[in-house]
């Protein structure tokens, strides 16, 4: 699918401010801009409009060209760096316009115009300067093509989304965001349980770069997948840490980024390891979920590495964290090895029925003929003597399914104990699994009852 889509792929040494440009052409918060260099690792990419059409802008971690043996990470920066450059219709290769060319940056010039690909240089923190000559050592650099920009204050901007358009004219899409309709998935979890391996293992390729080191992860890596259950848009987030290590710098953006991950997902994957026991950081991120009355699947992760021993089994392990995580009853427990390709279709297929069951919708006979008098024998054993019963129950909506209940003269203090019991037979008598639902208890006066919707 994104093949459909001209690629423009943005490169650079560290803190030259891809990042920020990234952002600005995104017209969004997506990649965490920090002062701290080499903060994005793994490729972001984000679908926006250039010129009426729609494009693939892809942000890469910083280029150092000369890595040491031991830096794994960079390593691997770079290899899928260069295999994005490798598909790219447009390089937007950015330097730092206020500071002297690196070895680095000569280096992949030289480079890029070896490979012979379509080259934008932008120089960047331009501004107040970018209607000024530029300064000649960037002219030397030998790319013929050149625009002058202050990403972080916008100038030069507008100039720059023109020449793009005009270099992709022939590679041109309509203006359709690929995102639009898909389903939002977003993989959540305290650092190092297996979300980025997750994440790859349900895209089937290696897009999140997977390290032992915790925090490796520090954007919210967005793909957007067609299966045979539909169209899902897929998000690795950084893991959550405590809360003493996310008061400043790239700790505390990569925790507000993942929130608003929360914030903006239709269903949750909670990525917990099991081996470990449930930590307070699994408990606080549960509450987030539950909080935001998000659609939740617990996945157990590192089942591959049960021990013979009979009494640790997924099933006594799923017992034990769902009564640790007893809050978030609702949610669907598997367990499984991210590692294991089969987990893939177990998993879609259980996204996939949470999310009709998010939209499901119930007659309202069902809801009045046979919930109603349950709820109310239940009420009537709880509370002695004469109480007031539900009179009327609606379905008021879905995504998430809201529920109406309607009684006469009843006390403050118990409508949470009302609206409990009526949650509780409503998943008894249908098929709620990992599906919030909200409810709401409406007094009535007396002798209205006749005029309920």
């Amino acid at each position: 699918m994104t093949g459909d889509y001209p690629l423009v792929v943005i490169v650079g040494r560290t803190n030259v401010g891809k990042s920020t440009l990234f952002n600005c052409l995104s017209g969004e918060r997506v990649a965490i801009v920090d002062s701290t260099p080499g903060v994005t690792r793994d490729f972001l990419e984000n679908f926006v409009t250039v010129g009426g059409k729609t494009i693939r802008l892809v942000d890469t971690g910083g280029l150092e060209i000369f890595v040491a043996p031991d830096n794994e990470v960079q390593r691997e920066i770079e290899t899928r760096s260069w295999g994005l450059l490798e598909q790219a219709h447009l390089v937007l290769f950015v330097v730092d316009g206020r500071s002297p060319l690196t070895q680095i940056e000569w280096e992949l010039s030289a480079k890029l115009r070896r490979a012979n690909l379509p080259t934008l240089l932008v120089v960047n923190k331009r501004e107040g300067m970018t209607r000024e000559l530029l300064p000649e050592e960037f002219l030397r650099l030998g790319i013929e093509k050149v625009v002058q920009i202050s990403a972080q204050h916008g100038d030069g901007v507008a100039a720059l989304q023109r020449v793009i358009a005009q270099e992709l004219e022939d590679h041109g899409t309509e203006n359709i965001n690929p995102a639009q309709n898909a389903v939002h998935v977003v993989i959540v979890g305290k650092p190092n349980v297996g979300k980025s391996t997750l994440y790859n293992t349900l895209l089937q390729k290696d897009r999140a770069i997977v390290s032992d080191v915790p925090g490796t992860t520090r954007d919210a890596l967005l793909s957007i997948i067609h299966t045979e259950y539909g169209k899902y848009a897929f998000l690795d987030t950084a893991g959550l840490a405590r809360r003493n290590k996310t008061e400043k710098g790239v700790g505390f953006y990569a925790h507000l980024r993942t929130k608003e991950s929360i914030d903006k997902a239709q269903i949750c994957i909670l990525v917990i390891d099991p081996f470990q026991g449930i930590t307070r950081q699994d408990q606080r991120i549960a509450q987030e979920i539950y909080e935001k009355k998000k659609c939740c699947l617990v996945f157990l992760n590192k089942m591959d590495l049960l021990s013979e021993d009979k009494r640790l089994t997924p099933e006594n392990l799923k017992r034990s964290v769902r009564l640790d995580l007893n809050f978030l009853g609702y949610a669907v427990f598997l367990a499984g090895s991210a590692r294991e390709k089969r987990v893939r279709q177990k998993l879609l297929a259980t996204i996939a029925g949470i999310y009709t069951r998010y939209h499901q919708v119930i007659h309202p006979q069902v809801l009045n003929g046979k919930i109603r008098p349950r709820v109310n024998t239940q009420l009537q054993k709880v509370f002695a003597g004469t109480i007031p019963l539900i009179h009327h129950i609606t379905q008021e909506g879905v995504a998430p399914p809201a529920f109406m209940a309607y009684t006469t003269c009843i006390e403050t203090r118990r409508k949470t104990y009302y609206a409990r019991v009526l949650e509780k037979v409503l998943r008894e008598e249908m098929d709620w699994e990992g599906v919030p639902i909200e409810i709401q208890i409406e007094r009535i006066k007396p002798g209205s009852a006749q005029n309920l919707p």
